[in-house]
C-alpha cells in the first residue's frame, strides 16, 4: 500500500503529509487491515517523476491526495504504476478530483476509484473490500470503474464521525517518527486541524459547500493541546492551522493561550499561521494581540474580497460594515498589530470602476500594512466552476503553470502543474482586466511594499486627492520626462511585459536569480530596484508630484512637499544607507506620519523636528540576503521599512514606532 501526497518543497522545507497520516491511522484501526496490509514509507514531497518511480518500487494499491501543486505528478505516477502493473488498484482523492468524476475517468483511464469529500472512513472501507476481493458498490462517497469500463457513481454520501478524535492523530501515534528520522536534512512544517467545516457558501471556495462539510465538527481540546506539544517537542518551527474560521469559537482563545505557553516553555512552534474568522470581532482581536505579543503570527487578516454589492451577491458573501472595519483597522494600528487585507480580481459582477473604487475604500479605511490584490482562480468542485455559473457570468480563464510565489524555482526535470485563472467576465472584459492588473501591481508597490505609502497618505490627507487618481496618473506617464523615469521606463514596462508573458501561458512568478532561487511578485522586484536607486526614483517622484498637484489646481508648499518625499525615502531600507541617521525637518512631518493612521492624527505645521532612523546594514553585493530579510520575511511583518524615532527641537519628547507602517 503506497500513500502519495506530494507537497511543495521550498528549499529543504516541506510539510509533513497530514492527509496520508490521517488515512493510514484511520485504516490501521481495523485489525484485518493492520495484519494484511503493508504500508510503505510515505511519498511526501514533489520530485522528478523518474525519482519517484525509482524510490517507490512495485505496489498493489496506490492512493493519491491531489491538489493543484501535485495533480500532474500524481497522474503521471499513477499511469506509470498502472503500466508496470495493470493489476494495481489506483485510488484518487483530494480537492482536485471532481465529484462528478466521469470526465476524470475518461481523461485518465488508469484510475480505478475516486473519492469525494473526507476520506478516512471511505479509505478504510475500500481497503477492506480490496482485501476481501469484493466490488466497491455500496461504499459511500466514491465513483469507480467497472471491468467493462463503465463508470459508476455511488449515490450514497459518506457521513464522517461528528467526533474527530475517532480518527487517530498521525503525530501522536508515531506515524511520522521514522519519516523524520530518515530525512534529517529536511525541515518539516506541520498542519493542525482543531475543527472541520465552514458554514459559508462562497462560490469561489471549496471549503464549505464544495467540501461537503458545512457544519463544524471538533477535535477535543486535549487532542489539540497534545499535538501542539508534539510540535514543540519535535522542534517544528512553523505550524499551519487548517481551520476555516479560527477565532470564531470561544475555545479558540484557550488554544491560542496554549500555543503561547508552549512556545514560552519550548521555544517552539515559532510561528502559527491561521485563517481567521470571516468577520473579525473582539475574540479575534484579543487572539491577534496575544499572537503578536509573542511573535507567533505576522499579522491579522481582514479579507472582504470585494466591495461591490453585486459581486458579493454573486459570490454569496457578506462583509462587515465599512464603519466597523475602519474602527478595527485603527484599533489594530494603535496596538501596532500588522493587518493585511485581500481583494480578488475577476469575481463575477466586478467592473473596472467598482474594482478601483474598492481599492480606494480599502486605502481610505486606514489600512496601515498590507493590501494583497489576488487573481481569481477556479477550483474544482466550487460553484464557480459549474458550467451554468460559468455561462451565466461569461467567465473566461486561461491555464497557467504553477510556480508558487516564494517557493523554489521549479526544476525543469519536474512535472509541470497547472491552474486556471479568470481573465474576463460579463462585467469585466479582458482589456479592463489587464488595466486592473497593472493598477494592482503599481498599488502594491507603492502601498503594500511601502515604496510610496507615506507619500500617498500625505497627498490624500493634505489635498483630498483620491488614491486611485494619483496611481492612475503615475501609470499614464504624462508628466514631463515621464518616459525616461524609472516608473515608466522600467517598472510599468516590466509589468506590461510580464503580463504579456502570463497571457501566453507562462507562470505568474518572476524569476530573478540574483535575488534568490525562488519566485517573486512583480511589486517585490520593483521594491528592491527602488532600494538600489532611491535618489533617482524619489527625485522623479518629486517632479511628478509638483506636476500632478499643479494639474489638479492645488496650491502646495514646495518645501513641505520636499520634506514629505524625503521622509518617504528615508524610511526605505537601502543597500547604501545614508551617512546621517539624524535628519532635521522644518515641518512636524515625523510626528504627522506617526499619527496619520491612528486615532489621534495631527495637522502639518511648521515645527522643527528630528527624525532618527534605524541603521540597517547590508552588503551591497548580497541582494539575496537583502531580499530575504526585507521582502521574504519582512513584507507581512512590516520589516520592509526602517524603524524610526522622532523628537522635537527641545529633545524632551522621543517616540519610537514599530517597523511596520
Amino acid at each position: 500500500m503506497q500513500l502519495c501526497e506530494f507537497n511543495v518543497l521550498m528549499g529543504n522545507v516541506t510539510f509533513l503529509p497530514l492527509v496520508s497520516g490521517l488515512l493510514q491511522g484511520a485504516a490501521q484501526r481495523n485489525d484485518r487491515i493492520r495484519q494484511q496490509c503493508e504500508f510503505l514509507p510515505f511519498r511526501f514531497h514533489v520530485q522528478p517523476l523518474e525519482q519517484v518511480l525509482k524510490d517507490m518500487g512495485p505496489v498493489d494499491v496506490a492512493a493519491f491526495s491531489v491538489s493543484m501543486w501535485n495533480e500532474q505528478l500524481s497522474l503521471n505516477t499513477a499511469r506509470a504504476i498502472k503500466e508496470a502493473n495493470p493489476e494495481c488498484i489506483i485510488l484518487f482523492g483530494g480537492v482536485q478530483v471532481p465529484y462528478d468524476a466521469q470526465r476524470y475517468f475518461d481523461e485518465h483511464p488508469y484510475i480505478d476509484v475516486t473519492v469525494r469529500g473526507e476520506g478516512e472512513d471511505t479509505f478504510t472501507l475500500l481497503l477492506e473490500r480490496i482485501i476481501e476481493g469484493r466490488g466497491f458498490d455500496g461504499v459511500p462517497g466514491i465513483s469507480w470503474k467497472e471491468i467493462n469500463g463503465q463508470v459508476v457513481r455511488e449515490p450514497l454520501e459518506a457521513h464522517p464521525s461528528r467526533d474527530l478524535d475517532e480518527y487517530p492523530s498521525p503525530y501522536l501515534s508515531g506515524l511520522y517518527d521514522q519519516l523524520m528520522a530518515n530525512n534529517p536534512h529536511i525541515e518539516f512544517q506541520a498542519i493542525i486541524e482543531t475543527n472541520r467545516g465552514c458554514p459559508y457558501g462562497c462560490t469561489f471556495c471549496n471549503w464549505g459547500k464544495g467540501g461537503l462539510s458545512e457544519k463544524y465538527r471538533f477535535h477535543s481540546l486535549e487532542r489539540v493541546q497534545a499535538e501542539i506539544r508534539w510540535f514543540a517537542e519535535n522542534n517544528i518551527r512553523y505550524v499551519f492551522n487548517a481551520d476555516s474560521n479560527f477565532g470564531a469559537h470561544r475555545r479558540d482563545s484557550e488554544i491560542a493561550q496554549y500555543l503561547v505557553d508552549t512556545k514560552q516553555e519550548f521555544g517552539f512552534p515559532e510561528k502559527f499561521r491561521t485563517c481567521y474568522g470571516k468577520n473579525t470581532d473582539e475574540k479575534i482581536f484579543a487572539i491577534a494581540q496575544l499572537f503578536h505579543a509573542y511573535e507567533l503570527e505576522k499579522g491579522i487578516t481582514i479579507s472582504p474580497q470585494s466591495y461591490n454589492p453585486e459581486t458579493l451577491s454573486h459570490i454569496k458573501r457578506k462583509n462587515i460594515k465599512l464603519e466597523t472595519m475602519g474602527t478595527l483597522q485603527r484599533r489594530f494600528n494603535e496596538a501596532e498589530i500588522p493587518v493585511y487585507s485581500e481583494l480578488i480580481l475577476g469575481l463575477p459582477g466586478e467592473t473596472l470602476e467598482s474594482w478601483r473604487k474598492g481599492i480606494e475604500v480599502m486605502l481610505c479605511s486606514g489600512l496601515k500594512n498590507q493590501l494583497f490584490l489576488y487573481f481569481c482562480e477556479l477550483y474544482e468542485n466550487t460553484e464557480m466552476t459549474h458550467p451554468d455559473y460559468i455561462q451565466r457570468h461569461q467567465i473566461r480563464s486561461i491555464r497557467l503553470p504553477v510556480n508558487e510565489i516564494h517557493a523554489s524555482v521549479r526544476n525543469s526535470a519536474l512535472v509541470s502543474e497547472y491552474y486556471d485563472m479568470v481573465v474576463s467576465t460579463a462585467t469585466m472584459p479582458q482589456a479592463d482586466w489587464e488595466r486592473a492588473v497593472i493598477f494592482n501591481w503599481t498599488t502594491m508597490l507603492l502601498h503594500s511594499m511601502k515604496a510610496g505609502f507615506f507619500w500617498l497618505a500625505w497627498m490624500h490627507d493634505r489635498f483630498g486627492v483620491d488614491y486611485i487618481a494619483i496611481i492612475d496618473a503615475l501609470i499614464a506617464g504624462e508628466w514631463p520626462e515621464a518616459q525616461q523615469s524609472w516608473m515608466q521606463s522600467v517598472y510599468i514596462s516590466d509589468c506590461r511585459a510580464h503580463l504579456g508573458r502570463m497571457l501566453t501561458g507562462q507562470g505568474r512568478g518572476v524569476e530573478k536569480p540574483e535575488y534568490g532561487e525562488i519566485y517573486w511578485e512583480p511589486e517585490e522586484v520593483g521594491f528592491v530596484q527602488i532600494c538600489q536607486q532611491t535618489d533617482r526614483v524619489y527625485d522623479e517622484l518629486a517632479a511628478f508630484t509638483s506636476w500632478f498637484l499643479t494639474q489638479q489646481g492645488v496650491a502646495f508648499d514646495p518645501e513641505e512637499m520636499r520634506e514629505a518625499i524625503l521622509y518617504q525615502k528615508l524610511r526605505l531600507p537601502t543597500l547604501h544607507p545614508p551617512a546621517e541617521l539624524n535628519i532635521a525637518f522644518d515641518y512636524n512631518l515625523p510626528q504627522y506620519f506617526d499619527r496619520i493612521t491612528g486615532n489621534e492624527p495631527i495637522a502639518v505645521a511648521r515645527q522643527p523636528q528630528t527624525l532618527i532612523i534605524e541603521e540597517r546594514l547590508f552588503d551591497p553585493d548580497d541582494l539575496k540576503t537583502f531580499m530575504r530579510k526585507n521582502v521574504l520575511w519582512g513584507r507581512k511583518s512590516g520589516a520592509n521599512i526602517l524603524q524610526a524615532q522622532w523628537r522635537n527641537d527641545s529633545g524632551l519628547e522621543l517616540e519610537k514606532r514599530a517597523a511596520n507602517a
